[in-house]
């Protein structure tokens, strides 16, 4: 039996007006219920309704002449201006809802969509790949100006931001390699090193040296975005070392590369994540050879 003074919806909150926890509207002796149990059912009873008529092909925006209708370009204009100025007010659902929302909201868009992707419905299986690239080519573009213009979000994000989403990006892009979801280039060099893969006998002095020196270091366990210029696109790099107890990123390139468009985007990328970053090429590789400690004191961040 419910209460009298909790909410006839059985929410389990109390009842401040007539039995219910709280209303929307009020006209007369009518009003509207806002108990969150009603919304909820009301919410799942719309879905279903408009899911069976959108299988028997009676949605509205079924109708071509209602679809023109509805996205005329004049419609669209203000709805996005519309939308401009909530923005700016701060009034859009997603600028308003709490943290525990909006994550709620995220998780349920995503499966969602994964669902499509798994049974072939995602708008962006239909496409070709002419049509893909433009759209990669028309998001990069956007990037790219709101960087020019210091607008683009990571900007104007603090250090700690900035490796937090590196971070996540890097556990993401690892699951996909793991799930073989993403596939890697199968002719790199192989060195065995300990229980590692390298992928030059660079890199295995590399981590010798560093072992050497008791340097804790991961190998290829990152995986950073940066902006790819010779592409013009937002593209992904896997640094060869990572030091976590001096948050250094080291890169290790042969002659051939280690000055090229491609490497330079890449460290510029990586600085500007948050990282200390160095390039190691034969020069580098030398020092180590005769036990130069210079170095281990850059990488310490110790004057000389």
């Amino acid at each position: 039996m419910i209460s009298k003074h909790l909410c006839k919806g059985g929410c389990g909150n109390p009842a401040s007006h007539k039995g219910w926890c709280k209303i929307k509207w009020r006209s007369g002796k009518k009003f509207g219920v806002d108990c969150p149990v009603i919304e909820a059912k009301r919410a799942k009873s719309l879905s279903s309704f408009r899911t069976r008529e959108a299988k028997l092909g009676k949605n509205p925006m079924q109708n071509p002449k209602i679809c023109k209708k509805n996205h005329s370009l004049a419609r669209n204009r203000k709805a996005a201006e519309t939308l401009k100025q909530l923005g700016e007010k701060g009034l859009l659902p997603q600028q308003t809802e709490n943290k525990e929302l909006k994550e709620k909201r995220r998780l349920k868009n995503q499966k969602a969509l994964q669902k499509m992707w798994k049974e072939g419905r995602h708008p962006l299986q239909s496409k070709s790949k002419e049509e893909l690239n433009i759209i990669r080519k028309k998001i990069s573009n956007t990037l790219k100006d709101l960087a020019d213009m210091g607008e683009l979000p990571v900007q104007n994000f603090s250090q700690e931001k900035k490796r937090s989403i590196a971070k996540k990006v890097s556990e993401k892009l690892r699951e996909g390699i793991r799930t073989g979801r993403i596939k890697l280039s199968p002719g790199w060099k192989k060195v065995a090193y300990k229980d590692k893969i390298l992928r030059s006998n660079w890199e295995k002095e590399t981590a010798q040296f560093l072992d050497a020196h008791k340097i804790h270091w991961e190998y290829e366990s990152l995986i950073l975005p940066y902006y790819d210029t010779s592409r013009d696109r937002v593209a992904y790099t896997i640094p060869d070392f990572y030091l976590p107890k001096y948050h250094v990123v080291i890169e290790v390139k042969s002659n051939g590369l280690i000055n090229s468009v491609q490497t330079k985007d890449k460290m510029s990328g990586i600085t500007n994540l948050g990282y200390r970053t160095f390039l190691f090429g034969k020069r580098q590789i030398k020092l180590m050879k005769n036990e130069n400690i210079t170095i281990i004191k850059a990488i310490k961040n110790e004057k000389s």
